[in-house]
């Protein structure tokens, strides 16, 4: 019996992604939602360079993601070599370039016979792409899911996870199966990420519906292994700066990869200040872990667009909780939310709150607190800092942490 549960022990050991990556979501760009298909390396480079000279870089956006339509229309001796029109230098040099500049390079693959634009894909050639991508420099992969065979996704994904172990070199490995068979549950030990939805349109209701989705799903994600609602919209100018701060928001809190869809050389100050929001992206980042889950207004009317009442989505941080106040309605501005410290689950009953958007300070707020008024399709986020009293007698209090640090 011993035995047996040794050498179970050591099988797990052995097919566990083992890359060490991942401790908090990664943060960069991908060509996809603002691309598609027409990138080349001025685009890469391009993407880059502005990555650090918009001081993205600084923040943490340090993947640089090539998507679909990078790779030529056939292998050469087997091997997936890139489109020489589109990528004349070769992708090995744009890592270096990436390299160079502190960045990082990311890679797009699928686990099917073709890619979702019917270009050569990895099924049976795990081994092989990723020995290639390794020998490129390469550091993260988004693992597609189309063209895929009769195989289960846990098979196919689980082949290409041990191609990218034995090649020795860290990557991302991010799972894009669309959130099918049911991925959050097995994710964890394949992929550094994995989908939980379909594709991310620049539609607020597209947003709202994989929010829905994905926000019921906290108990999966940790670090190392992150709930993936799929990119960020913001800056690709079909919503409006309200609701892209609620997109931006919302996916921080989600401890979803926070990567920029839109072109970076074209950017408005507006949404570029809703990317380097650092209280925001603190709450993405912070080493807890927790994703956020929804306390209130959490039924599927809820989410509705013509919702009655705010919805309140709670995560904890290492020196207290935050937690977002969303307005999913379409055109009514909700008045006087109340948020009720015992109601949500808070352990403590004296905070410290701070709304990080207006930076508006509440100072110490007893037991509950009153959002006066939410926009449609606004959320205010406040981060409650646990309020400590180090002398009972003279009731000296104050918060560990700053959240514009």
């Amino acid at each position: 019996m011993l035995r047996s549960i040794l050498l179970i022990f050591l099988v797990s050991l052995t097919f566990a992604l083992d890359n060490g990556l991942g401790r908090t979501p990664p943060m960069g760009f991908n060509t996809w939602n603002h691309f598609y298909c027409n990138i080349d390396e001025k685009i890469i480079k391009n993407s880059a360079d502005f990555l650090v000279s918009l001081g993205l870089k600084d923040l943490g956006y340090n993947y640089v993601n090539i998507d679909d339509c990078w790779m030529a229309n056939a292998r050469v001796d087997g091997k997936l070599v890139a489109n020489a029109t589109r990528f004349p230098s070769g992708i090995k040099a744009l890592a270096k370039y990436c390299h160079d500049k502190g960045l990082k390079l990311g890679i797009y693959s699928s686990a099917g016979t073709k890619t979702c634009q019917k270009l050569p894909a990895s099924l049976g050639y795990e081994d092989v792409d990723a020995a290639t991508w390794a020998s490129w420099d390469i550091d993260y992969l988004k693992y597609d899911n189309c063209f895929r065979d009769s195989q289960s996704a846990l098979a196919r994904y689980s082949k290409m996870r041990d191609a990218l172990n034995k090649t020795g070199r860290p990557m991302f490995y991010s799972i894009c199966n669309w959130g099918q068979e049911e991925v959050w549950k097995w994710g964890k030990d394949v992929g550094n990420s994995w989908r939980t939805t379909g594709d991310i349109e620049d539609r607020f209701e597209s947003m709202r519906k994989i929010y829905m989705r994905n926000v019921i799903l906290g108990d999966y994600g940790k670090p190392g292994g992150w709930n993936d609602p799929d990119m960020l919209e913001v800056g690709n100018g079909k919503m409006n700066t309200i609701e892209y701060r609620t997109h931006f928001t919302l996916w921080a809190m989600a401890k979803s990869p926070l990567l920029i869809g839109c072109d970076l050389t074209k950017i408005k100050k507006v949404d570029l200040d809703i990317l380097k929001n650092k209280a925001i992206i603190a709450l993405n980042q912070d080493k807890t872990g927790d994703q956020a889950r929804c306390k209130m207004a959490c039924r599927e009317q809820d989410f509705r667009r013509t919702a009655r009442r705010a919805q309140i989505a709670v995560m904890k941080t290492v020196d207290g909780y935050a937690l977002a106040i969303t307005n999913w309605n379409d055109r009514q501005i909700i008045y006087g939310t109340r948020v009720v410290f015992s109601e949500l689950g808070l352990d403590g009953s004296s905070y410290k709150a701070v709304e990080l958007w207006t930076k508006q300070e509440l100072g110490v707020v007893k037991d509950s607190f009153i959002h006066r008024a939410l926009v449609p399709h606004g959320t205010a986020v406040y981060l409650s800092l646990i309020h400590i009293c180090r002398c009972r007698r003279y009731a000296v209090c104050r918060s560990r942490w700053s959240p514009y640090h």
